[in-house]
Formats: structure tokens, C-alpha cells, sequence
């Protein structure tokens, strides 16, 4: 077991952790209470999200939206895996509510195992709850004393306005008055499943218990009812002046209509 000094992301507040080989140390800050993570490639501890959703009932609630037969052996959970997600919030010390105030963004690309990213012009992601559940100390909740989390904390690669991790760590150390990035984890399970012998990789939110973004089921009757809808309406007001070759710009249009009512859909 070794022990080292640590500051608190989140407060700024100095403590000593005891690390051991092998194990995901997640010490309570003594001055805020919130629960910190220190991956091995900072040397600071960031606050994480402590997850409330078990692994079973998040199983369940993919398994439900998606509709799987689970019955017979059809659908069998290969792996199933507790991951913490760091992301970077942006603060304003001011307490102004400009634009650049409230600001979450991904600090890792998780793309291939289903998660999408945050980004400054997509804030939502549907079912990723990273927004509330990190709003305040509260919201973000705080393990038992002695309590421990079995995960992965996956490392920041990614950082925000162009900014290396480390280089976004140290401008908010700094307290130039800006609106400062902030560090935080957030847990999901990402879930691996064999569907019929064809492998599936989903992401489902560890605080909510809501899968995340593309393991949204698309309702095709609510997509092809906003086709026929929008095909509909512009053959009748085309009809007047280009008689039944208003057909081909209203299929034309019905279709993007089409596409973009799925994608919205599926988050």
C-alpha cells in the first residue's frame, strides 16, 4: 500500500489517499464530502457521480426498451462493465448565466463502445443524465463510509477549448476570473450482448438506470406517420401550380423528413 498527498478537484482541499496496486481509489474529500477518483494519469483526484442504478436493473431497462427476447438463450449479457467517464464542466465564477456558463463536454472518446460525445454545440445526449447529475455536491451523491467502487476510471484524453487535460487543470488552478473547466466523472455500464449470434455494444446510464443515446429503440410508426404527414401536405399545396409532379418534391422532402425524425429518435 502506498500513500501520497492529493488535491480535491472540486474544492481545492489537500488530503492523503492510500492507493494499493490494482485498486480504483475513491477517497471522500474531507472539506466538501464529495467522492473523488484519481486515474493513474493525473495526479490530482477529480469528483465523481456515485452510481444508484445496480447492474440488473439497468440490464433490465435496456432489455425492455430494445424489446429482447431473453427467453430460450435468444439474448445472452456477455459483459457488463461499471466505467466512470470523465467530462469537463465549465463554470462561471460570476454566477452569470452567459453562454459559455453550464457548458459539459466529453473528456474521452467512447464512441466505439456507444456512448456519443458532448460536445459545445450538442449538449444532449438522450438518456445521459451528465448535466443533472452533476450540477451540484448533492446531486452528484456520496458513497457510505468505507464503501468502494468496483470500475474502470477512464482517462481524460480528451480536453476542452483545445486544451490539453493537464493544461485545463492547471488554468483552473489558476483563478484568472474566466470561466473555468472543471473535471468530473460520471458512471455508466457499458454492456456488451449476443443477439441472435450478433454482438451488440450499448451504454446504459448508472445513475438513472436509462440507456444512452443509439440503444434508444426508433418508433417507426411515430417516423413513418411525420412521413406521410409532411408528403402529404406539400403534394396538396404544390398541386395547384405543378399538378402531379408536385409528387417528386414532396417525396423528396418527405424523406429528409424521414431521416431526420429517426435521428432524433435515436438521440
Amino acid at each position: 500500500m502506498m500513500g501520497r498527498l492529493a488535491r480535491c478537484l472540486a474544492c481545492g482541499a489537500k488530503l492523503k489517499i492510500e492507493e494499493q496496486p490494482g485498486s480504483l481509489a475513491t477517497p471522500a474529500c474531507p472539506m466538501c464530502g464529495l467522492t473523488l477518483v484519481g486515474p493513474a494519469s493525473l495526479s490530482d483526484l477529480a469528483p465523481v457521480a456515485v452510481p444508484r442504478a445496480t447492474l440488473e436493473a439497468c440490464w433490465a431497462s435496456l432489455a425492455k426498451e430494445r424489446r429482447l427476447p431473453l427467453q430460450g438463450g435468444a439474448t445472452e449479457l456477455r459483459e457488463a462493465r461499471l466505467l466512470l467517464v470523465p467530462f469537463w464542466k465549465r463554470d462561471d465564477p460570476t454566477g452569470g448565466g452567459g453562454s459559455g456558463a453550464g457548458l459539459v463536454v466529453s473528456g474521452a472518446d467512447l464512441l466505439p463502445i456507444g456512448l456519443p460525445p458532448l460536445t459545445a454545440r450538442r449538449q444532449n445526449v438522450r438518456g445521459l443524465g451528465v448535466r443533472t447529475g452533476t450540477r451540484t455536491g448533492d446531486a452528484m451523491g456520496r458513497l457510505p463510509g468505507g464503501a468502494s467502487l468496483d470500475a474502470i476510471a477512464v482517462d481524460a484524453t480528451l480536453g476542452p477549448d483545445a486544451l490539453t487535460p493537464q493544461e485545463a487543470i492547471e488554468a483552473g488552478r489558476a483563478g484568472s476570473g474566466a470561466p473555468a473547466w472543471r473535471l468530473v466523472y460520471y458512471p455508466v455500464w457499458a454492456m456488451c450482448y449476443v443477439l441472435f449470434n450478433k454482438e451488440h455494444h450499448h451504454v446504459v446510464d448508472a445513475v438513472t438506470g436509462r440507456p444512452v443515446g443509439p440503444a434508444r429503440r426508433v418508433r417507426w410508426s411515430i417516423v413513418s406517420a411525420l412521413w406521410a404527414a409532411a408528403m402529404l401536405a406539400l403534394f396538396l399545396s404544390g398541386l395547384p401550380w405543378l399538378g402531379w409532379l408536385a409528387a417528386l418534391p414532396a417525396w423528396a422532402v418527405s424523406v429528409a423528413v424521414m431521416k431526420g425524425a429517426s435521428r432524433w429518435q435515436r438521440g
